[in-house]
């Protein structure tokens, strides 16, 4: 069989997996587009006779999705930040050094990931309470950056298992210590597993509802899933509105992963040592 041959399948299913993602975001932006009376016409259209951008207009400038982005952005960004400090130093010393315990920890590490917060929801509650972060996006960030440090940890380890053994000695050899051998020599190196790591993290942070929701009460303090759901009402939604409102809050997920992606492709250690 032909290279071309061997190629077809395989491309075929990605072209199904991207038209399978791709479709519930044109549908969306479709129905961000229409008219009240439009969302529930039949049959539904693609693309609406009476198409207009009033309802991001709406949405913009009349309710409070800018406050809503503003404070995902803040928690989000300040999340990832700080998972990755404390992450970045944890995974190079289990990576490189010999740790008493290591292979216990890691497997704790793993077993952490299969526990969804959702099931710790009642004592995270109670502790970010004690804490009177409550209502807070502190409260919020603290929580994120603590559910998220196994799986951080986890990746930035394997990519760290990769670098040049040989590279790292050479570094120590020439005095180098060893947060420099990690902040100059090793950190440079991981720039790929870093900016895919950083991404993983700040999609989900930017996504998740289910612990904003439960600790953050105040609507000024909302990130944008909880804001979404606070535009359903128990008599009629206003699903046009919905609509612009969640495409808006698509808009900078989908910026970062095209920002980023070279992260994704780009050699991990590629350059890093000649001939």
């Amino acid at each position: 069989m032909s290279a071309g041959g061997r190629r077809g399948p395989y491309s075929a299913a990605l072209a199904a997996v991207a038209v399978a993602f791709v479709l519930p975001m044109l549908w969306l932006f479709s129905v961000s587009l229409k008219t009240k009376a439009g969302v529930y016409a039949y049959p539904p259209q693609w693309l609406p006779d009476q198409a207009s951008f009033d309802n991001y207009r709406f949405v913009l400038r009349r309710t409070e999705v800018p406050w809503y982005l503003l404070n995902s952005f803040k928690v989000a960004l300040t999340a990832t930040v700080a998972t990755l400090i404390l992450g970045l130093p944890a995974a190079f010393v289990l990576s490189r050094e010999e740790v008493p315990g290591r292979r216990p920890l890691l497997t704790g590490l793993l077993a952490m990931q299969m526990v969804s917060p959702i099931v710790l929801l009642v004592p995270i509650y109670g502790l970010v309470g004690r804490l009177r972060l409550l209502d807070t996006h502190a409260g919020l960030v603290l929580v994120y950056a603590a559910v998220q440090l196994p799986f951080t940890i986890v990746v930035l380890k394997n990519f760290f298992d990769a670098l040049p053994t040989s590279l790292l000695e050479a570094a120590r050899l020439d005095g180098a210590s060893r947060p420099r051998v990690l902040w100059r020599i090793a950190l440079p190196l991981v720039g790929p597993g870093l900016g895919a790591t950083a991404t993983f993290n700040l999609a989900w942070y930017w996504a998740e509802f289910a612990l904003a929701l439960v600790l953050l009460d105040s609507q000024g303090h909302f990130t944008i899933p909880v804001g979404l759901f606070s535009f359903q009402s128990g008599y009629e939604t206003e699903w046009q509105l919905v609509a612009a409102a969640s495409f808006i809050g698509l808009l900078p997920v989908i910026a970062t992963f095209v920002l980023l992606q070279r992260f994704f492709v780009s050699g991990l250690t590629a350059g890093a040592v000649k001939g």
